[in-house]
């Protein structure tokens, strides 16, 4: 009997020991890397997944569960409208525009018409490219979880939370290795931090770019087909795969998507715009340029408002200004589950700018210039309404920000036919574009301002 015991317990920590291992190498000796679905998510990270199911990520694709969710107009006969309300399977888009899928063979396909969702209207779409647009290579890479190039599967409608966290299959073995009762008899209950082995934990850029962003990818399959997707794939946390080809202004020769000052036109062009962004420089700019507030001397501290990885870290494993990697990114202003609809303070565009900028900047400005920091009354407009004017078109009107962060000046609005920062949204709309460039030179009164408006948007 003890020798029976005595072989249990060797066998026992052997096993034990081969767990251990295999954890810390983050490597399962029962699971591969594989697709578990949100709802597995949902089990540890309830308040996580309820927030983001209520983002607009998870309606950006599904089958028509009620026609209700269906909110184009079928009830006016329109001669775009060529297909019944009932004979649409699939949505695609929920709050600028939505697009109308049908099954036929193994893929889906658009119908020739899209609803615009702000301007109420019926608009043609793909009328005579319908069957050369499957859903597959021009939209599941960026409308899916868990896609798949080579088979064109994909494990759940939406972004959810492996789109971004990678395959959670290793991540869920390892949470079950350490809180297994019979695990607990031996290695105490303890998480090593961040998983960020087995989960993919990033505030790159390049992780919302792989979908907010134009261009296309060639591969070629293990047949020898070649196959091109209108986005990304293959995304590995790091950055953009090199097979993905952006989409420029010179690939853009009629300016459907970029506005002649290589400013994006359209929505999904986000990423390019970020990138031109001083923000998007703002850890580099901190090396290359010492001492650049009033001439106060660069620290640690400097991070909190120029790097990303800096104010994501817990307290006590802050990165230094010789270890810091990001600078601002998308994660800075976008809470990526959706949590800040929680808290509405969080929802006001002038407290996340004022965070780093409304001292320095409103002294800096007066200083200068002899003027205020803001043109019209600040209880009216907010940074973004200057800063972040609305020259991206969705949903068939200029409604989305810019995400450049870059003032358009009137004078853009001459020179290349597109909205400007004075006059974007409601802003003195019922004013002319020549009232607004002299108004806008009598406020910046030194020329040479108005000349780094224009330049800082080439």
């Amino acid at each position: 009997m003890k020798l029976f015991i005595a072989i249990t317990m060797i066998i026992f920590a052997l096993l034990s020991g081969y767990y251990y291992i295999a954890w810390h190498r983050n490597l399962s000796p029962t699971h591969t890397v594989h697709y578990v679905g949100s709802k597995t998510c949902q089990a540890c990270h309830p308040l996580h997944f309820t927030a983001q199911s209520h983002t607009l990520h998870t309606k950006i694709f599904h089958p028509v569960q009620s026609p209700d969710e269906i909110l184009g107009d079928f009830t006016t006969p329109n001669p775009l409208v060529t297909f019944k309300k009932e004979d649409i399977e699939f949505v695609v888009g929920s709050a600028w525009e939505q697009v109308y899928l049908y099954r036929k063979g193994e893929d889906l396909y658009p119908f020739p018409a899209k609803w615009m969702v702000l301007t109420k209207e019926w608009v043609p779409f793909k009328i005579h490219t319908s069957m050369q647009t499957p859903a597959s290579t021009h939209c599941n890479g960026c409308h899916t979880t868990g896609y798949n190039p080579k088979t064109h599967d994909f494990v759940e409608y939406g972004v959810r939370c492996e789109a971004c966290h990678g395959p959670g299959g290793l991540h869920v073995a390892h949470m079950t290795q350490v809180t297994r009762t019979d695990c607990l008899i031996c290695h105490e209950a303890k998480h090593p931090e961040g998983f960020k082995g087995d989960l993919v934990v990033s505030v790159k850029n390049s992780l919302c770019g792989q979908c907010h962003t134009r261009g296309k990818t060639v591969i070629q399959t293990d047949h020898g087909e070649v196959t091109a997707f209108n986005f990304p794939i293959r995304y590995l946390s790091h950055e953009l795969n090199a097979t993905f080809v952006p989409s420029t202004l010179e690939s853009d020769p009629k300016q459907n998507y970029w506005w002649n000052n290589r400013l994006a036109k359209k929505r999904h062009q986000e990423f390019a715009d970020f990138s031109l962004s001083k923000h998007a420089r703002a850890l580099k700019d901190l090396h290359q340029k010492p001492n650049p507030h009033n001439d106060r001397p660069v620290s640690d501290a400097c991070l909190q408002c120029h790097s990303q990885d800096y104010r994501s870290a817990p307290k006590n494993h802050k990165p230094t200004l010789v270890t810091a990697q990001e600078g601002l990114t998308c994660v800075t202003c976008h809470e990526p589950h959706g949590l800040d609809r929680s808290a509405p303070s969080l929802l006001t565009a002038s407290d996340r700018c004022g965070a780093c900028h409304l001292s320095p900047t409103a002294k800096g400005e007066i200083e200068r210039y002899g003027a205020s920091h803001f043109p019209c009354p600040s209880d009216q407009v907010t940074c973004v309404d200057c800063h972040m004017p609305r020259i991206v078109k969705s949903g068939g009107t200029f409604s989305m920000h810019s995400h450049a962060f870059k003032i358009v000046p009137p004078e853009a609005t001459k020179q290349y036919g597109m909205p400007n920062s004075c006059q974007n949204g409601a802003c003195h709309q019922d004013r002319t574009t020549e009232w607004a460039i002299d108004a806008y030179r009598r406020f910046y009164k030194p020329q040479e301002t108005l000349q780094a408006h224009l330049k800082g948007v080439k």
